[in-house]
This record gives C-alpha cells, structure tokens and sequence, in this order.
C-alpha cells in the first residue's frame, strides 16, 4: 500500500491511498468464496462452485460494495496512522477512483484536523442585557386580547355594518363568459379591511333577505384565484347577520376563573413578565453569543460543518417523513425555498460549531471547570429524574450532555462577569421585533 500526503487549506489533509492488485484480487476472491455459499450454482455445492461461475452469478455491484468495505476495513487506519493524521469530529471524506480485479485500488480521504482557535480580546466582550418591562398599557391590551377569545355571536335584523358577519351565497359571472362560475357560499367578516374589498362594500348596508346584483372589478391581489382581476357581475343573496358580542367584566371573570379584575391584571402582568423574561434571555444570550463568535478567528475544516448539517438535516427529514411531511413543505412553511433552508440550516450549524470551540478555547485558557460538588449534584437529578442508579446516570448520555451544558454556563457567567454590559428594556414589541429577525 502507498500512501501519499498533501497539506489542504483549513485544516484538511489529503491522502491518496494505492492498494496492490494482488491484494485487491485476493479480497474479490475472498468475497465470492463468502458469497458462493448462499448461491445455488447446478452441479455443485454451496460454497464450491468456480470462482468464474460465480462471477456469474453474482451481482457485480454487489460484490463491489462488499469487496470496498472489506479493503477500507483493511486499509484506511493504516493509511491514516502511515501518515501520522487523525480525523476530527468526523470521518474523513472519501473518494473511490478505481475498484476492479486485476488493477491497483486508488481511493482519496480528505481528513478533518482539529480546528485551531486563535483568541483574541475576550475580556470587556460588549454585549446587551436585557430587562424584560411590563406595563400597565400592555396589560389592558392582553386583557382585551382575551375577552376576544369568548367572542359570541348573535342573530340580528338589521342592515350590515362594521364588525358583523354576514353568511352569504354568491353567483358570479365573470365578463366575457356565457355562464356564471359555480356559486359560493361564504361567511364574510366585515372588518374594516374587508369593507374595502368589493364584496364588502356590497355587503354593507343589505340585511337578510335582500339580494342585489352589481358589477365590480375584483383586485389583482385578491385570494380567490378565479375571479382574480377579473370584472365581475355578482349576484348576492344575504341569508343571515350576526353582530359580534364582547364578553363585560363580569363574563370574562368567569372563564378566566377569577375573582376580581384586580386579580387577572396581576395574573396577566405575571405571566406577560414570564414570557418578556425567556425572550429576554434569549435576547440577551445572542447578544454575547455574536460577541464571543466576533472575538476570535477559527479555522477549521469545511468538512466538519458540512458533515454535522447534512446528518442535521437527514434526522430532521426522517421525522418528517415520518409525520407525512416532506423538507419542501417544511421549508414552505418556514417562507423558504428548500435549497434556502439547507443553507440556512449550514450556516445554523457553522455558527454553533465555531461558537463551542471558541467557548472551550476560553474555557481552558481560564482553567473554568466544573466542582466535583456540581457534577455529583448534576448527576444526582439525573439519577432521580429517570429512576436509575447514580453510576448508570453518571455513564449516559445526559449526563454527559448535562455537564457539558453547566460547563458551558459556567463559561458564559465568566464572560458575563468581565462583560462590558449595557442594559436595555426588552418590551413586547421588543418580543416581535425579535420573532421576525428569527423568521
């Protein structure tokens, strides 16, 4: 076997690996034999037909695929350890060039190096906390967000006006066509916006019983796709209005289950304020988090991100699948074209990648570490939480990822500590804000 070395750009090394053809053959040989005995060849025993016969027999992508499992089980470690290089994170990249009996294996492995962190000025990072503010303002606005919730309805005999729902069939005829479209039966809320749509200012003003005929021409932009920008003469028949009913005080007490309205404004205030404090948080934790990623220069192989987005992104798709949905609706439903997402979803990975390594980097420079105190007590919930021994808790998974995720608070509190901080107020419009740069 020879194996040859190039030095790649971020942190990546190229090995191109030649496996003799003898050793090739003797690996195509050792496969058929294994092979031959699940094939019935006439005339002979399983196992003991000609190696040509089963070459045969068999099919030849599929002992192609055993014969490189086999040879890079055989090789790729050697390869490796030959040219003193160890992959990181994730396995090397590989590339098959020839695969044949009689010729030379040549296969590449691009592999990953671990990446290198170069620090800069961690100390005084300038970053934003902030407060989360509740105001008496966005109380009512929630409280009356509520009483719409236990909106009701009520039959009235009365022309249309503001607010009403109107439960309507229409015919239309569309110009230029001999026969009207298929008629509609629709409910129509007259909210103000739709009171500008040409349906609505026909609506306004009949009551139930009345029908009126009139010709308009429906917008470019309008959501019915077959009368879009159309001309249209409608014939509108209306078969009932209902006014829409506010729940007083009173009402809305009763299906909130409180006692006074003193009571649910505080309760409303407090829960407002546990909402505005996880998006403050949150807020606040990216606002450190582009700070840290903008202290330091990272190199690092694009294998590594490409590989831990692409198995990202098979798991997310599988739990699609299995839920009926595919990444495509997924993407549409995120306003994203699917080939948007995948990007996204790497540049995601990218960014998460580089900003644990720069935390560990600063981690091991200011020697933080975790007290045998705080791992006891880690493992010590875990034990509880999932009914299981302290060992069999300290050796899983969560345990592992618990600590990890302590540790990595307990950096982030250093930085915090030595943080050039300035506080902002984080208000509910700070919270939408906030939703949308997400979306």
């Amino acid at each position: 076997m020879q194996v040859t070395t190039q030095t790649l750009d971020n942190r990546t090394v190229a090995l191109q690996v030649e496996v003799e053809p003898e050793r090739v053959n003797q690996v195509f040989e050792k496969v058929y034999r294994q092979l031959g005995r699940y094939v019935e060849v006439p005339g002979f025993r399983p196992g003991k037909a000609p190696i040509g016969l089963l070459r045969q027999a068999l099919r030849e992508d599929y002992v192609r695929e055993r014969v490189l499992e086999q040879i890079l089980k055989e090789t790729m470690n050697p390869a490796l350890q030959e040219a003193q290089v160890e992959p990181y994170g994730v396995p090397p990249q590989l590339d098959v060039q020839q695969l044949e009996e009689g010729k030379p294996m040549l296969y590449s492995l691009k592999v990953p190096l671990e990446p290198k962190v170069e620090l800069g000025e961690y100390r005084g990072l300038k970053a934003t906390r902030y407060k989360p503010v509740v105001t008496d303002e966005d109380v009512t606005n929630e409280i009356e967000s509520r009483r719409r919730q236990f909106i009701r309805y009520e039959r009235v005999h009365r022309e249309a006006q503001t607010g009403d729902v109107v439960f309507v069939t229409i015919v239309p005829h569309i110009e230029g066509e001999a026969n009207p479209r298929a008629t509609r039966r629709n409910l129509v809320h007259l909210t103000e916006e739709m009171q500008a749509h040409p349906l609505g200012r026909v609506l306004l003003g009949m009551k139930a019983g009345d029908s009126k005929e009139e010709t308009v021409q429906f917008p470019e932009t309008d959501p019915d796709a077959e009368l879009r920008g159309k001309t249209v003469r409608l014939q509108v028949t209306v078969h009932g209005i209902s006014e829409m009913k506010l729940p007083d005080d009173e009402e809305l007490l009763k299906q909130m289950k409180a006692e006074t309205m003193d009571e649910l404004r505080e309760r409303i205030r407090q829960a407002l304020l546990d909402e505005l404090t996880r998006y403050a948080e949150s807020a606040s934790n990216a606002s450190m988090r582009q700070a840290v990623l903008q202290s330091a220069t990272v190199e690092i192989s694009p294998i590594i991100i490409e590989t831990r987005a692409r198995d990202t992104l098979a798991q997310i798709e599988e739990n699609l699948r299995r839920g009926g949905y595919s990444m495509a609706e997924y993407a549409r439903s995120l306003n994203m074209t699917e080939s948007e997402f995948y990007e996204y979803w790497r540049t995601r990975t990218e960014s998460s990648i580089l900003y644990g390594l720069i935390l560990k980097a600063i981690r091991e420079r200011e020697g933080i570490a975790l007290t045998d105190e705080e791992r006891k007590q880690t493992i010590q919930k875990i034990a509880e939480a999932r009914n299981m021994t302290a060992a069999d808790a300290q050796n899983s998974e969560e345990a592992e990822d618990a600590l990890d995720e302590l540790l990595t608070q307990k950096t982030l509190q250093f930085l915090w500590d030595v943080a050039e901080v300035t506080e902002e107020e984080f208000r509910i419009q700070s919270q939408r804000e906030q939703a949308d740069n997400q979306e």
